[in-house]
């Protein structure tokens, strides 16, 4: 019987193609195709890659690629039988005479495992393995677990805000009400102003102001005796009395050359060394024969 690179050369003679074709063909070196043509086997790299070699070489010649894998099976790894009859062939003549004729036994029956025996073995497959459902039911109680110890946190926080606000509220209801200073003097709204008479003490040292803003807007900031200081802003067109003073009334003007003023219901007139824009007046008892000349 023809061996495994016996068949492969007389294909490959068959077809007239050299082994340098083959081996560019198949990217194989020559030495290894031949290798396979004398079944010099131990020169291939062994395992997959002699399979492979032995395939590609067989499939480009023709040959059924499962029978070539077969014939090297059968040349690598031969019977039992011709292995013995190959080593008794092998020895000598006296030694065979001398020797008695060994009959292999039959293999002792193989008994069936005990359950014991393969309990350690099915263990360790078990834990080996990578449970995905016990995985995500641990992650989802992880999860639950958090969600839960983050909304208690959050409760405990708003109760401890809402007792500090109720804590800080009640001292304000029950606090009593501040009275205003003596010394403060009442805001007449814009509508009282304008609608009300400029009110005169008998003695006739009460000092009413009255601007009008002639021919454009100004701001105007004005302090009356000891009051607080206020500030608004006049339009053109617009007139506005400023309250009542016993003492003076400080002014100042955004933009005095669009203002009229009048003192004590008189046309006045503004200094005419007053700066025309951020201008400071001061209207007292003293000076008021001054704003009439």
């Amino acid at each position: 019987m023809p061996t495994l690179g016996e068949e492969l050369r007389q294909k490959r003679e068959q077809r007239g193609v050299t082994l340098a074709e083959i081996s560019e063909a198949t990217r194989i070196g020559t030495r290894f195709l031949k290798a396979i043509e004398t079944d010099s086997f131990s020169i291939l790299p062994g395992g997959i890659f002699t399979r492979s070699f032995i395939r590609a070489y067989a499939k480009y010649v023709g040959m059924n690629e499962d029978e070539a894998i077969a014939l090297y099976l059968q040349q690598v790894n031969p019977p039992a039988s011709e292995q013995t009859a190959t080593a008794e062939e092998q020895l000598p003549a006296a030694t065979k005479r001398s020797t008695p004729t060994l009959v292999a036994a039959p293999p002792p029956a193989r008994s069936e495992p005990s359950p014991r025996r393969f309990e350690p073995v099915a263990y360790r497959q078990a834990a080996s393995r990578i449970s995905w459902p016990t995985i995500v039911i641990g992650g989802g109680i992880v999860v639950f677990v958090v969600l839960i110890v983050l909304a208690v946190v959050k409760q405990l926080n708003k109760g401890g805000q809402e007792g500090e606000s109720q804590a800080t509220s009640v001292p304000q209801k029950n606090a009593p009400a501040q009275a205003p200073p003596q010394n403060a003097a009442p805001r007449p709204s814009p509508s009282t102003e304008t609608q009300q008479p400029p009110a005169q003490s008998p003695s006739g040292t009460t000092l009413v102001v009255k601007l009008e803003a002639a021919t454009g807007d100004s701001w105007i900031r004005y302090q009356v005796d000891d009051a607080k200081p206020s500030s608004f802003t006049l339009k053109k067109g617009e007139t506005r009395d400023v309250p009542p003073a016993q003492g003076q009334v400080a002014l100042s003007l955004g933009n005095r050359l669009v203002l009229k003023i009048r003192i004590n219901d008189r046309e006045a007139i503004i200094p005419p060394d007053t700066p025309k824009f951020n201008s400071k007046v001061v209207i007292t008892r003293e000076n008021l024969q001054t704003y009439f000349q």
